[in-house]
């Protein structure tokens, strides 16, 4: 796998596979032995880091309410140079660039927290991806999880803490189902474990659940604004799209009614979903709705 990867322990950036040097995690460091980290990634395309500013942004407000470190606008230019020199130095052209920050550690114990002038530990690994996993070719099945969602509080902070999401994961695996998706603690729709779902409603509305109880994502928030971008408006409407919603809760009965439902997210782009929970959605097959906001995401990254 190409890539590099900056470890924030030893202040160095080496290559990913590098015999000479390998990154390192400290055992006693509590983002491993505690899960007190957070993280945010976001798509390498040609290059180029999309969305790049508005991961950062996320990234250190999910820090600050993690009580893991406060980020402030030195901070947040120092980790965009950072971000962007380990792409450059990993050699990515597609893929992925994720940003972590951990509690760290001051000394060799297992403590809960620690000082509290502690300064957070930092590390970043870009990696390259197969650029055709964002080609829509097949639809997706999906069904409710069981599992429950995380409570508002910790479920809108990207933290390390996936336990839950693994689970759905691995469910889903189980069950003969490509992805498990949390419902809220009121039986509402919720997310994927790892990206947000949106549904095309017979009305033209593309509805995806208020981020109240989710995690807002950077990639359907960015097709909101595709969608609501006026010289975007002609071509949406050919493929039935008049407008964007976020404000209400939605019933697993919207599902029964869509007329496509898709997967969106930085690692995944817009992936379409053709049955929820053994029924059918829409026709059965990724429609023109998805496909084209797929394509519309992707000119967004070449032109960024």
């Amino acid at each position: 796998m190409r890539g590099a990867v900056y470890d924030g322990a030893l202040d160095v950036i080496v290559r990913v596979n590098d015999a000479r040097c390998a990154p390192v995690m400290r055992l006693y460091d509590r983002g491993f032995t505690r899960g007190h980290a957070v993280f945010d990634a976001c798509t390498v395309h040609e290059g180029r880091c999309h969305l790049l500013a508005a991961h950062l942004r996320r990234f250190a407000r999910s820090a600050r309410e993690a009580g893991v470190g406060e980020m402030n606008d030195e901070a947040l230019a120092t980790m965009e140079a950072l971000v962007l020199e380990v792409v450059a130095r990993g050699g990515v052209t597609h893929g992925q660039v994720r940003m972590y920050a951990t509690s760290g550690c001051e000394s060799e114990n297992f403590s809960l927290c620690g000082a509290t002038d502690s300064p957070p530990t930092y590390y970043v690994v870009a990696y390259e991806k197969d650029p055709d996993a964002w080609m829509v070719v097949r639809g997706l099945t999906a069904s409710s999880s069981p599992v429950p969602i995380k409570p508002p509080r910790y479920a809108t902070l990207k933290s390390t803490n996936y336990l839950p999401n693994v689970n759905v994961a691995q469910i889903a695996r189980g069950n003969g189902v490509d992805v498990g998706v949390f419902l809220t603690q009121d039986g509402m729709i919720g997310e994927g474990p790892g990206a947000n779902v949106a549904f095309l409603t017979p009305d033209g509305t593309l509805r995806t659940p208020p981020a109240t109880n989710v995690l807002g994502g950077i990639t359907i928030q960015r097709l909101r604004e595709l969608i609501e971008t006026e010289s975007n408006r002609k071509a949406l409407r050919k493929v039935g799209i008049k407008r964007f919603d976020d404000s209400q809760p939605l019933s697993p009965f919207v599902v029964l009614g869509a007329e496509e439902a898709m997967l969106v997210g930085s690692a995944v782009g817009v992936q379409g979903i053709i049955s929820w929970d053994g029924r059918q959605v829409g026709d059965g097959r990724v429609g023109p709705a998805t496909s084209f906001l797929a394509e519309l995401l992707l000119d967004d990254m070449r032109s960024i």
